[in-house]
């Protein structure tokens, strides 16, 4: 009879289900989940399929590869620090360990009109290095008008503002997020508006933005705040100030004037921001 019970065996060992994978890797179970969307935290769990989130929900009951019990934590998706000078740290410290130990995991590199050029080398080599965060970059006015005119306090020429416009377009198709300028430093302030405005269209056709470090921060700042406007109005581009404040105890207070020409811009259709 010892064959029957064989058989019997190797019967249901033939029809019994194989063992499935887990549903997820990852599940983060019992956070305080603040999703980035404005609404009120509120506590769930996260499922994690690859580099993926699946799902996200009050209650997940499934099995998973691993479970990460965060209760009593905050889960968040990961900042985005847009103001960085980062471009040779990144390279001593690939990791970026002070960044991602705070939650920052994208990195936006050249602002205040200052970056590498030409991009595409730089980015390369960010990519070649396989670093931890995200990063991104912005093509620098200041670092074009230097390429190309040295640090000198005068207008282009007509062929010193096409070289610029070639370099700006050169950086948007390497990969730029949009063209930052910094008009308080050598040489942006050195440079009028209208020069600002003819490469911020270029930046603009190609889908970019413009991120200033305006030229004053003080007594003239809502001038300044008038400039960075003006250059996103006719730039035809998203325009945002950069780092808003107001230095100086006397101009203290000016800060209800700068945001309510903000709101006027935005009113009349211009896609003006701050950022602090």
């Amino acid at each position: 009879m010892w064959w029957w019970v064989l058989v019997v065996l190797l019967a249901l060992a033939a029809t019994a289900p194989a063992a499935q994978p887990p549903a997820y890797d990852l599940i983060i179970k019992n956070g305080r989940i603040v999703d980035g969307t404005g609404s009120p935290w509120y506590r769930g769990d996260i499922a994690v399929r690859g580099d993926t989130i699946a799902r996200i929900g009050r209650r997940i009951d499934a099995p998973a590869a691993r479970v990460i019990d965060a209760a009593g934590k905050t889960v968040a998706p990961g900042f985005i620090d847009i103001h960085t000078h980062a471009r040779r740290g990144i390279f001593d410290v690939p990791t970026a360990d002070n960044y991602v130990r705070q939650g920052v995991t994208t990195l936006i590199e050249g602002p205040d009109g200052s970056s590498p050029i030409p991009l595409r080398a730089f980015l390369d080599r960010v990519a070649s290095t396989r670093i931890t965060p995200n990063f991104a970059s912005f093509v620098g006015q200041g670092s074009v008008r230097d390429r190309v005119m040295g640090p000198v306090d005068r207008k282009a020429t007509a062929d010193e503002l096409d070289k610029m416009r070639a370099l700006v377009r050169q950086g948007m198709e390497d990969g730029a997020f949009g063209l930052s300028s910094g008009l308080f430093y050598v040489p942006g302030t050195f440079t009028p508006t209208a020069e600002v405005v003819e490469l911020a269209k270029v930046a603009g056709q190609m889908g970019g933005i413009y991120i200033s470090h305006m030229r004053d921060e003080a007594s003239h700042v809502l001038d300044s705040v008038r400039e960075t406007i003006e250059i996103g109005e006719k730039g035809g581009l998203p325009t945002q100030v950069t780092h808003h404040k107001i230095i100086g105890a006397k101009n203290w207070g000016q800060s209800v004037q700068t945001l309510r020409l903000v709101d006027e811009a935005r009113a009349r259709g211009v896609d003006a921001t701050i950022d602090q």
